[in-house]
């Protein structure tokens, strides 16, 4: 009898904390699941948003190397027609000398302008 009374408690005590252990490990197994999905959809994100960053960030260094070269282009065809400019004021000056003609400094440079075509 006192056999049968512990084999009884024993059935009843494995039936009765079964079914929660069971539900507690499918539920974890669930949970971790779903918690390896978001930390998964997380990095996806962050990595998304790191390139976005990094994209934006090259944007403008990129900009910024295209205006300094804009500059040094606009610099080397400043200092040409500056150039230009000069050696047109010289033979004006030159012609000017011959003849014993003058002309007001901003007549000569709209004359040098004239003859540069611009």
């Amino acid at each position: 009898m006192m056999l049968a009374t512990a084999r009884l408690a024993a059935i009843r005590a494995t039936t009765a904390t079964a079914p929660r252990a069971a539900a507690a490990s499918l539920g974890g197994q669930r949970f971790m699941t779903l918690g390896d999905t978001l930390k998964s959809k997380e990095s996806v994100e962050e990595e998304l948003y790191i390139r976005k960053i990094e994209h934006e960030a090259y944007l403008r260094r990129k900009a910024k190397e295209d205006e300094h070269e804009a500059k040094m282009d606009q610099t080397a065809a400043e200092a040409e027609h500056k150039k230009a400019m000069d050696a047109a004021i010289e033979e004006l000056f030159g012609v000017l000398a011959k003849t014993g003609d003058k002309i007001s400094d901003m007549g000569i440079e709209n004359i040098a302008l004239w003859k540069l075509g611009k």
